[in-house]
């Protein structure tokens, strides 16, 4: 997953705002390894993405999509997937 400084980067270069109110509460120091893993699970997006645009915006619903890509795409084991399928 890449770090909050990442998303926030991310962020601001996509759309010029850094969301850094989302990113804190998806990986906020703040908030419990229960609480980071719901909110990251792909099972929980329908039930946090309303959560997410009533808290954060429209616009920041978008976000959270773009953040849990981009966690999904860094991790090792979906790393390792995709060198597995090039090879098959």
């Amino acid at each position: 997953m890449p770090i909050i400084k990442k998303h926030l980067s991310l962020s601001l270069k996509r759309t010029g705002k850094n969301y850094k109110d989302l990113h804190e509460w998806l990986d906020g120091k703040d908030i419990s390894k229960k609480e980071r893993t719901e909110r990251h699970d792909i099972i929980n997006i329908q039930k946090f993405l309303l959560l997410v645009e009533e808290q954060f915006g429209k616009d920041a619903a978008r976000e959270y999509l773009y953040h849990l890509k981009e966690d999904y795409e860094n991790n090792k084991f979906f790393k390792l997937y995709n060198k597995i399928k090039k090879l098959l």
